[in-house]
């Protein structure tokens, strides 16, 4: 399903679902607060109603008192001016006077809450005969008992027991047979004594007067809801209608250049070379283009880079797109990798060389000291001008141990080569005296690459100069210092060269232990022929 299809379609059942999430809701909250509002309204209904009935038994009451007040002896003779007992010649005005608490009972009977309530009087006192009944006057003059439903309790009992509980006056709640209902019902009454003649007047209503208010209000509260239902319904409709029309519009400037970028993409995947898109917008699309260019950008530098490499310039450089560019850091590691193995290669290629070079020079010098082992100081000054050549050094010298005297030993120059010194006298050194001596004594080889001035000074066609480089090796055999080799350079000596000058020291040392071997012996011989002569 493409992109412009969904978003219409997915944003109208979000609209859908959420219309109707807030219409339920509303709804539901709506009716919570009705049905609340509809059990207000049946107990401000039931209050309102108990204090109707309870104006009308006021009235009533106020009536039957007014009525009592002027028919009793003393009521009539204030207001008339005469006694029952006495004689009157109108008769009529008499028999009126007699009769006043009948006839205000006769119109009570006209006084009742409603249609279905009526206004009754009966005795306080058993057996509670009828004085009045405004709906069935054939109950008057008679006791009478009526159980108030589902109980064995008259009716005229509950109604003293009320007002002996409550000082005269008071509410009934009860259940009663309604005959038109043919059904027991709830009833509520109100009821009050009237002392002076032992009277309960009372009146009352079924409750399903109340319920057919609470009805008609449920019945309205319903065509509200129905209502409120048939509004969300059609602003549903016209919003569903108009986020549909809107945002399949909308959805074709959104899918189009998605889907122009992900034909670059596409392309891109398969490792094909893409221009960037003429899409000029500042939205989150925008914003996607702006990433797609970055990443043609970035694409096109790995590929430049890669080429680079893959032609051995491994010196080339690369600027990474970001601290979590791991393809950059993947490409500068080959890189690295690469260039490392090209270094460890020249490295070995150089080793090699520097081996061959000191393997070719030992040689060499090693075939100058076995062919001159017999002549000793020439042998000595060949190995010194060819080592000087061979290491690059301007000038060098041999000392060698002269221990004939053992109360006068000193190093003896047996070669030098451009060596002139002003310090030293018949070319001896002795232990301990400069570089030389110190050397000899320290048995450690010495190696300066800052000399004292005019400590040697070499003679070229443009004047004399000083040497940057000084070493001096003693020659050892057998933990023996045997001798002194010393050269010095214009160039600080690289390690290789000084490790070759070492070990050329070692062939000298050998060679000189087996010259003053041979001398001494020669040596002895003589002196024993010598003493066999004599």
């Amino acid at each position: 399903m493409k992109l412009k299809t969904k978003l219409p379609l997915f944003t109208s059942v979000t609209v859908l679902t959420s219309i109707l999430l807030i219409a339920f809701t509303s709804i539901y909250n709506f009716r919570t607060q009705a049905e609340k509002d509809i059990e207000r309204f049946r107990a401000d209904e039931t209050d309102n109603i108990t204090k109707q009935l309870k104006d009308i038994v006021n009235i009533a009451y106020d009536m039957i008192d007014h009525s009592y007040r002027q028919s009793n002896e003393v009521g009539v003779r204030e207001r008339y001016g005469f006694g029952m007992a006495d004689t009157v010649e109108d008769y009529g005005v008499k028999l009126v006077v007699a009769n006043t608490l009948n006839i205000t009972l006769e119109n009570l009977r006209v006084l009742r809450f409603g249609t279905d309530g009526y206004l009754w009087i009966n005795e306080y006192e058993p057996p509670h005969v009828v004085v009045m009944h405004a709906t069935m006057p054939k109950l008057e003059k008679e006791p009478h008992v009526f159980y108030i439903g589902q109980t064995d309790v008259n009716m005229y009992d509950a109604y003293s027991q009320v007002i002996k509980d409550n000082n005269g006056e008071g509410i009934l709640k009860y259940d009663f047979y309604k005959p038109d209902a043919k059904e027991w019902v709830p009833k509520i009454s109100f009821i009050k004594l009237y002392e002076p003649m032992g009277w309960v007047i009372g009146t009352g209503v079924y409750e399903d007067y109340i319920d057919k208010a609470v009805k008609q209000k449920k019945e309205d509260l319903n065509k509200r809801i129905n209502g409120l239902i048939r509004l969300t319904v059609i602003i549903g409709v016209i919003l569903i209608f108009i986020a549909t029309v809107v945002l399949y519009y909308f959805g074709n400037s959104v899918s189009k250049p998605i889907q122009m970028i992900e034909i670059q993409l596409d392309q891109m995947s398969k490792g094909l070379v893409v221009e960037k898109l003429p899409i000029e917008r500042s939205d989150e699309i925008g914003q996607m283009k702006k990433s797609l260019d970055a990443l043609i950008d970035g694409f096109a530098a790995y590929a430049g880079f890669a080429r680079q490499i893959g032609e051995g310039n491994l010196d080339s450089e690369f600027k990474l797109l970001s601290d979590k560019d791991n393809l950059g850091n993947s490409l500068i590691e080959m890189r690295n990798s690469l260039r490392h193995a090209r270094e460890e290669e020249k490295k070995r290629q150089e080793e090699n060389k520097r081996r061959q070079w000191a393997a070719e020079g030992l040689a060499v010098l090693g075939d100058i000291i076995r062919m001159g082992s017999g002549r000793t100081t020439e042998m000595m000054t060949d190995v010194l001008k060819k080592l000087t050549e061979y290491v690059d050094a301007v000038m060098g010298g041999i000392f060698v141990i002269n221990d004939e005297d053992k109360n006068n030993i000193f190093l003896e120059q047996m070669a030098s080569v451009a060596y002139q010194k002003s310090k030293f006298i018949k070319n001896r050194v002795y232990p301990g005296d400069g570089l030389v001596g110190t050397c000899y004594l320290e048995k450690e080889k010495i190696f300066m690459t800052k000399l004292p001035d005019k400590y040697i000074e070499v003679h070229t066609g443009l004047g004399e100069t000083n040497p940057k480089n000084l070493i001096l090796i003693p020659l050892i055999m057998d933990k023996e210092v045997l001798g002194v080799l010393e050269l010095a350079s214009m160039e600080i000596l690289e390690d290789y060269k000084i490790e070759f000058i070492e070990r050329l020291a070692q062939s000298l040392a050998i060679a000189i232990a087996s010259y003053r071997i041979t001398t001494n012996s020669s040596n002895e011989e003589n002196n024993s022929q010598e003493a066999s002569v004599a």
